[in-house]
């Protein structure tokens, strides 16, 4: 067995595929939840996600000594 777990934004995508899913042979519903309190990253992040997915980071960090760890994070 497979588990996919999906976050809709649209509550009429929400019900379509609902509604689509609950067609399909194989495929059951075993739960969903209105969770509106969800927690969305902000801009650091969401900037972290992308440079990593980028395969492009910033480089080595130095961490020798506090300060020269705080010069590589500039």
């Amino acid at each position: 067995m497979t588990t996919m777990t999906l976050q809709i934004d649209n509550p009429s995508i929400f019900e379509h595929l609902k509604s689509v899913l609950g067609l399909m042979k194989g495929v059951t519903i075993v739960g969903m939840t209105d969770n509106l309190d969800v927690d969305i990253p902000n801009e650091t992040p969401l900037s972290a996600m992308n440079e990593a997915e980028s395969g492009e980071d910033a480089g080595i960090v130095n961490i020798d000594s506090v300060e020269s760890f705080i010069a590589t994070m500039r």
